[in-house]
């Protein structure tokens, strides 16, 4: 059942589906959401990973320990609480993996605090976050993958991404100490918040929804929705497509329920506007420029979204071109001069030799 209450009086609507699949065992997914003293909204969905209940435990802490961290001061900077909050959970993951002997434990995780219209945004690993209005994709976040620094460097296209080698090898996962590039693990915090319109739905899900089910499909079949809904037909819809992986999906509705499907409807380029993006530096709130190894802030779009076009070229400039014009008449001078001389020379001999 889907859950509707006031934020700041602004209308919000959750609900949460979460599915084994069709091929594992175990769900290894978590989710949560919780109602915050202030009036503010917590939503989370973590997807494990370790096998052999591992992966279970991993995500399930994560969703406890960053609940009670931005719980604890609801008056904080809601961005240095997911900041933190994150912090903590990766730590309390590894100690479990200490203490329990399990290699390897760890999960990715989606979470924001929704506070009236604005909404701040954690993000680590490759559970992803869609904003959707009028069921057009207006923005998401970028994964922490492999193939999406292959795709940022233009390396791979992103119809390639799907089916390479190293989709699911993620470049910072909570439950380890450091990134891909060796550097220590930094949560990705989005340094300004999502804004909400009435009716607009933000959809938390675990790769086993995106991995199966296209952006522009994500959006398009919650129009009109009710969160509830809307959560079981994407459920659905990814386990008629083979559900080979654990389902999460948590949606929150500004509203009763979605708008319809406008096909005039067109979102800003999403693609662009995240690219000038920036992460939110715990030191000071000031803004970052994302590493190499993200290759986005994590208000972006990602692995299947559409691809940036290559920048334009800059004209020449005035100066560039004046430069170029005086070097070319003086290079066609020289060769009229040479010609003129060669000629000279040609009819003098032939009046010497006559």
């Amino acid at each position: 059942m889907s859950e509707l209450r006031r934020s700041h009086g602004f209308p919000l609507n959750v609900a949460v589906r979460s599915d084994v699949g069709r091929v594992r065992a175990n769900n290894e997914d978590s989710f949560g959401h919780a109602w915050l003293d202030d009036g503010s909204l917590f939503v989370i969905v973590a997807d494990g990973m370790g096998g052999h209940e591992a992966g279970e435990v991993a995500s399930g802490l994560a969703v406890r320990v960053l609940e009670d961290a931005v719980a604890r001061d609801s008056t904080g900077d809601p961005r240095e609480r997911l900041y933190h909050g994150l912090l903590e959970a990766n730590e309390a993951i590894l100690e479990e993996g200490r203490r329990s002997g399990t290699r390897g434990m760890g999960t990715t995780a989606v979470a924001s605090i929704f506070k009236g219209p604005e909404v701040h945004v954690g993000l680590i690993g490759d559970s992803r976050l869609y904003h959707v209005r009028r069921g057009q994709l207006v923005w998401r976040t970028l994964d922490h993958t492999r193939v999406q620094m292959l795709i940022e460097r233009g390396e791979i296209t992103e119809e390639a991404a799907r089916t390479h080698p190293e989709s699911g090898m993620l470049t910072r996962a909570l439950g380890h100490s450091r990134m891909a590039d060796g550097q220590p693990l930094v949560p990705d915090v989005l340094a300004d918040p999502l804004t909400l319109e009435e009716n607009d739905a933000l959809v938390f899900c675990s790769d086993g929804l995106h991995d199966l089910v296209d952006d522009w499909e994500v959006a398009k079949a919650i129009a009109g929705k009710d969160p509830n809904e809307a959560a079981q037909t994407l459920v659905e819809l990814a386990n008629e497509r083979g559900g080979h992986d654990n389902i999460t999906v948590a949606v929150v509705v500004a509203g009763d329920r979605t708008e319809s499907f406008d096909p005039d409807f067109i979102p800003a380029n999403y693609v662009e506007a995240a690219r000038t993006e920036s992460t939110f530096d715990e030191e000071g709130g000031e803004t970052l420029d994302p590493p190499d190894d993200k290759a986005s802030s994590s208000r972006t779009p990602g692995t299947s979204s559409t691809r940036l076009p290559p920048p334009e070229k800059k004209p020449a400039s005035a100066g560039g071109m004046k430069m170029w014009m005086i070097l070319a008449g003086v290079f066609v001078a020289l060769l009229f001069l040479g010609g003129m001389i060669a000629l000279g020379v040609v009819v003098g001999l032939f009046f010497v030799a006559g």
